[in-house]
């Protein structure tokens, strides 16, 4: 996992309030060039901490949070890149406690998420030992 300096922190807690910013307003949030900015903006997207840019649109759609155990013996990391690529699946954390992993589903509805849900399922071939979905009902 790539080191954040703390001018990348901050590029990115701007942009996680608005994802539309200029780099010049950018640049004046942060207290740096438009071209350190830039620059910065094009590493992180390089190196895999900026993987995308994603319009959430308030009362349309549905997020989730799959919360994923995965069998004894299989490999984490093999899995969740697998799954990471699909529509719908925006991230997934390799996290501790109960689950292995919690994948950040945006779809359409409830019949869509059954769909990557039973997708998910299908692909894993015994890979899955359980899930448990969480409906988000609000963001802040």
């Amino acid at each position: 996992m790539p080191r954040i300096a703390e001018i990348d922190r901050a590029i990115l807690a701007q942009l996680r309030k608005n994802g539309r910013m200029s780099f010049v307003d950018l640049a004046k949030e942060v207290g740096a060039s438009e071209r350190t900015v830039r620059t910065h903006i094009r590493a992180m997207e390089e190196n895999g901490t900026i993987r995308g840019y994603t319009v959430r649109e308030s009362g349309i759609g549905l997020t989730a949070l799959i919360r994923i155990k995965v069998s004894p013996g299989v490999e984490i990391g093999s899995f969740a890149s697998e799954v990471t690529g699909w529509e719908g699946v925006e991230i997934i954390y390799e996290v501790s406690g109960e689950a292995d992993l919690v994948a950040l589903v945006h779809v359409d509805d409830t019949v869509a998420l059954r769909s990557l849900l039973d997708k998910m399922w299908m692909a894993a071939d015994n890979e899955i030992a359980s899930t448990t979905t969480e409906l988000v009902l609000e963001q802040y």
